[in-house]
């Protein structure tokens, strides 16, 4: 939620936000710093995300740790159901979760989502230059243009029920990073177990990540060894690297959002700890 700015920001502020304010300039910091923000699950994603909200100088952080409402480390369907909610009122959604050495983040901000994005403005020569080494070289005006943009984003449940049995689809699948569909495991093993995977019982949950792993793919209609047996070792538990990584994402584009600075990620961001790297790729509807 955005309140009403409050116009003057004070020397202290303007010192304390520098860097910020250097970065996406004062009207995205006055938009932040009268932001209030519900922050659901504080385990150790949730921990990097308010650390890095708070940094950010919004107004307000309210935190809200409880294993049936939340927003990390919840279950498929209660998300799913959070996310229809919110989109029926307008209210921006993001979720995020870590597994071992993998993490993700999605967000839905809605249809006709506006931000700004500035770009050095080039100024084309005139025909009447001088003669001389930089005579047709454009020169950038040291003044930004600013552009409005909009773009669309989907619901959570849009973006996990995309049908691959399209042609279309089927194309695309060899792009597709595989991290989506062990999403789709991961979040099928806590809706069954009520639970993530448990080290404690490495062994039993190994079997169980397979199976589902083959119940998934098949009702997606895709072949079991399109997700190898790798994933099974590296799913246990929250590593706090990964947390960091994914919080910092996660953080960063809640501020984005507010400030309505910068492109969004568009729709999910997936990690993965053991190649360390991420990417950006979007599922839903075109």
């Amino acid at each position: 939620m955005i309140e009403k700015e409050d116009p003057i920001i004070s020397e202290e502020e303007a010192a304390q936000y520098d860097r910020q304010i250097r970065l996406w300039g004062l009207d995205a910091q006055k938009r932040l710093r009268g932001s209030r923000v519900l922050l659901a699950g504080l385990g150790g994603l949730g921990a990097e995300v308010a650390k890095n909200l708070i940094l950010a100088g919004v107004k307000g952080l309210t935190l809200l740790d409880h294993e049936q409402v939340c927003l990390t480390g919840c279950s498929r369907d209660l998300m799913v159901r959070v996310d229809q909610l919110c989109s029926q009122h307008r209210i921006k959604v993001f979720c995020g979760d870590v597994y071992g050495y993998y993490g993700y983040m999605f967000c839905n901000l809605g249809q006709e989502y506006s931000y700004v994005e500035e770009k050095p403005k080039v100024v084309k020569p005139s025909g009447d230059s001088s003669d001389g080494p930089g005579a047709k070289k454009a020169k950038v005006d040291p003044n930004e243009t600013t552009m409005v943009k909009k773009v669309d984003f989907c619901t959570l449940k849009e973006a996990l029920e995309v049908d691959w049995t399209t042609e279309k689809a089927k194309a695309a699948l060899k792009k597709t990073p595989v991290d989506y569909f062990l999403l789709h495991v991961l979040l099928k093993f806590r809706t069954d177990k009520g639970r993530d995977p448990d080290p404690q019982s490495s062994e039993e949950d190994g079997e169980l990540l397979r199976q589902i792993r083959s119940d998934v793919l098949d009702a997606l209609g895709l072949s079991a060894s399109l997700l190898n047996d790798d994933f099974i070792s590296y799913c246990f538990s929250e590593m706090s690297p990964v947390c960091a990584v994914v919080g910092g994402v996660l953080g960063q584009e809640v501020v984005k959002a507010l400030s309505q600075r910068d492109v969004p990620h568009r729709n999910f961001f997936f990690f993965d700890g053991r190649k360390g790297h991420g990417m950006v790729d979007y599922f839903g509807p075109n």
